[in-house]
């Protein structure tokens, strides 16, 4: 899309971070969020135009499956590490990798249910299993939220939409339900539809039939059509730059509506009832890395535009089922855990998801911001797993990875080890909720006699 080539002149333009384009075409409306622009800031680039400070973004990336210590743990601790072979999907970005090893959490239950809330809120439901049960403990009510939740509830009312979570793979007895709130009752459950995501963020539409990618599929024409004049009026308003960061955002966005408009048989469908047909889910072929970069594509564009500033992103199920095909393992995730955690297809999973993760991270880098830096600069993604070896069942040496700069206040491209037997996993979970703003006092469960709360972070990876 071209913008009329004219120049700012006198006094910079000042705009509302909520600054929207709208239009409607079909009979739906459409209303298109902006990327962070220089009129929506001050002349140092350091606050909003308002006096607020920048947006940081918080995210999370959970895959199930553990990973294989010896191509995960780097050889040296520092600044200057070697990536180990399942990390050099993140070699263009490794100044943003954050990796801290060596720490655990406490293990009271083999199962793959207490361990999501271990993993994620170092807490888990406490209730005791009866009958036919893999470990103690199998409740689902984990007491305490999810890290990504709890910065949610802390950002609560600064974007239209509190969170975001999708998900990728579709087997497992457990998957879509990575994140929860307080008290684990509520769930916020995963979007594994790339088009439902796409007209939730993008679509606002004013009927709910017909949904915006049916129309301007029929129409054969493009949400664009709809603000090209709003967005020629805001052209004649803000600087160059500005412009060409607006060029390059609807350009983004007209073609990740183009991939989802040529899949075929598209519908709008609620977000509780979602249908991903295309992308073979359940089936032993789930086209993964498909369907990863068109979410990867829509979280993205939802950071920058300021629609949310959390998200989840589950690549796959507590006890995954998935079959890696694409590495050419025909045996189902989970049982390939247990009969060959150390052999090549789990080497080839692991490094296959964490280039997946690096491409999340590369689409969000992939966004400037006014002073140079990228929307990576302003964000964190932690990443982990429910086990560190999942096919024992433990956490030991537990993967926690950060990506991302968060604003400045970690000392990114880091890999900091703990040494000794410790139960330090919760802190990893402070630090990385503290390094984003949220003045957590702890993260934990309180009720557990001290070994799964924790009132400290990691000071070392601190900036």
């Amino acid at each position: 899309m071209k913008l009329p080539r004219i120049f700012s002149i006198g006094k910079k333009a000042q705009l509302s971070r909520r600054t929207m384009l709208r239009g409607v075409i079909g009979g739906a409306g459409v209303g298109l969020a902006l990327p962070l622009l220089d009129a929506m800031v001050d002349d140092d680039a350091t606050r909003l135009a308002n006096g607020a400070e920048l947006p940081r973004r918080f995210g999370v990336f959970y895959w199930g499956g553990g990973v294989v210590h010896d191509t995960w743990v780097p050889t040296s601790t520092g600044m200057t590490w070697d990536l180990p072979d399942s990390l050099t999907p993140f070699e263009s970005i490794r100044d943003s990798v954050t990796l801290i090893t060596g720490t655990e959490h406490k293990n009271s239950s083999p199962g793959h249910i207490p361990a999501r809330g271990i993993a994620l809120s170092s807490s888990h439901d406490m209730t005791i299993c009866t009958g036919d049960c893999v470990g103690t403990y199998r409740g689902q009510d984990h007491p305490q939220p999810s890290i990504d939740s709890l910065v949610a509830e802390a950002w609560d009312g600064q974007t239209p939409y509190k969170s975001l979570e999708v998900s990728i793979c579709q087997k497992g007895p457990y998957k879509n339900n990575s994140s929860w709130k307080a008290g684990g009752t509520t769930y916020n459950r995963h979007e594994p539809s790339p088009q439902a995501v796409f007209e939730r963020l993008f679509g606002d539409t004013f009927s709910s039939d017909p949904g915006l990618l049916e129309t301007t599929t029929e129409l054969e024409l493009s949400m664009l059509d709809a603000v090209m004049n709003d967005a020629k009026r805001l052209g004649t308003k803000v600087s160059y730059e500005d412009r060409m960061r607006l060029e390059q955002h609807l350009e983004g966005l007209r073609s990740i509506e183009q991939r989802l408009q040529n899949l075929g048989g598209l519908s709008c469908q609620a977000p509780d009832a979602p249908v991903a047909s295309d992308f073979g889910d359940g089936s032993a072929n789930e086209q993964k890395q498909a369907k990863s970069e068109l979410q990867s594509q829509l979280v993205a564009a939802a950071l920058a535009c300021d629609l949310t500033r959390v998200f989840s992103y589950e690549w796959s199920a507590t006890q995954s089922e998935a079959v890696y095909w694409e590495v050419g393992s025909s045996q189902e995730h989970h049982q390939l855990n247990h009969d060959a955690p150390d052999g090549p297809e789990m080497r080839a999973i692991v490094k296959f998801i964490m280039q997946n993760f690096a491409y999340l991270a590369m689409q969000i880098a992939a966004y400037s911001e006014p002073g140079g830096g990228s929307l990576l600069d302003q964000t964190l993604i932690f990443g982990t797993s429910e086990h560190a070896r999942a096919g024992s069942h433990n956490y030991t040496d537990h993967p926690m990875i950060f990506v991302g700069k968060a604003g400045g206040s970690l000392k990114a491209g880091m890999h900091h080890r703990v040494e000794g037997s410790n139960l330090d996993g919760p802190k990893v979970l402070l630090t990385a909720v503290r390094a984003v703003g949220v003045e957590a006092a702890s993260i934990g469960d309180p009720n557990s006699d001290g070994d799964r709360e924790a009132t400290e972070d990691i000071s070392a990876v601190m900036a």
